[in-house]
């Protein structure tokens, strides 16, 4: 075999590993995803992944969510439409963002630069409820304490609007 042709075999070789490790996290955010529709009780159409090309667009596949970043983390943009109790026609979708990352023999998860969590694999799946905990606290407290933060403290866009709060959720308001 010629140096070229081992260059060649080794660059197929980079090929199909990094295939494999896209795979294996993909097949761990699809169930990251599942599960957290079943632990939040998020109705189906409520749930939807952003696009890595423009994080103003949705899509159904998470391959196209799937964004490998510089920090060596797969980032997936989420987005919950959340709406009034009171009143189900004022509804707003908070999009979030979860990093995945795996190793020889667990992943990590984190809300970027945040803390980070290990999911071990275990037989009987992934136990995800120490992440989502600590998820839904970081999410309620957005609209519990942080509202009164980005009110006074960040600068407004000319139409009045704020594009990214402080803590780095995202203001997308639904029209209908």
């Amino acid at each position: 075999m010629t140096k070229y042709e081992e260059l060649c075999k080794a660059y197929a070789k980079n090929l199909s590993d990094f295939k494999t490790y896209k795979e294996l996290c993909y097949h761990f955010a699809i169930n990251l995803m599942e599960q957290l529709k079943q632990e939040f009780n998020i109705p189906p159409d409520r749930l939807q992944l952003r696009s890595k090309e423009d994080s103003k667009e949705t899509t159904d596949n998470m391959l196209e969510a799937m964004d490998m970043q510089k920090d060596t983390f797969w980032h997936i943009r989420f987005s919950i439409t959340v709406c009034s109790e009171a009143d189900e026609q004022l509804k707003e979708s908070m999009s979030f963002e979860i990093c995945i990352k795996k190793l020889p023999s667990h992943f990590l998860l984190s809300i970027p630069n945040e803390r980070e969590f290990i999911i071990l694999e275990k037989e009987e799946g992934y136990n995800f409820s120490e992440f989502f905990s600590y998820l839904f606290t970081s999410l309620k407290n957005f609209y519990e304490q942080e509202l009164e933060r980005f009110l006074s403290t960040a600068p407004s866009t000319s139409s009045g609007k704020k594009e990214q709060s402080p803590i780095g959720f995202r203001f997308d308001v639904i029209d209908d």
